[in-house]
């Protein structure tokens, strides 16, 4: 344990103890969250990724309908440019299906953050005293 932890913590409010308590349930509460913000992030990045390679499916169908001289090459690069967009949709919808599913594994499989226990005062024990009349005393 480090020398950190012994240190006396100076009680600046009588609030300090609830205030204590509330930013530690907002950090368990957080990390519930947190797959699923993830999850939400990779989501975004997967659709900009689709989009990314969509616009250069166009541009490239583009060129190609610029340069056909023929019908049929007219119709060869709107195959080439539907058979890039279906195989970009197929590849993004697997790896969103992926994302959503590990989002909502994610809290099922992962344990709760334990918060840190705080470490107990020492007690002095004066000799005669019973159990039911304990008094716990903090040591200097």
């Amino acid at each position: 344990m480090s020398e950190s932890q012994y240190e006396k913590q100076v009680v600046t409010s009588p609030s300090h103890d609830y205030f204590q308590m509330m930013f530690e349930g907002a950090d368990l509460y957080s990390s519930m969250w947190q797959p699923l913000l993830k999850s939400v992030g990779r989501w975004q990045l997967e659709v900009a990724g689709l989009s990314v390679k969509n616009s250069q499916a166009a541009l490239a169908w583009s060129r190609d309908v610029t340069r056909s001289w023929t019908p049929a090459d007219a119709v060869a690069a709107n195959v080439r440019y539907l058979e890039a967009v279906s195989s970009q949709y197929a590849l993004t919808s697997q790896r969103l299906a992926a994302s959503v599913t590990r989002a909502v594994e994610a809290p099922l499989l992962s344990e709760v953050v334990q918060l840190p226990v705080k470490r107990g005062h020492d007690v002095i024990e004066l000799p005669g005293m019973t159990e039911d009349k304990v008094v716990h005393r903090k040591v200097a």
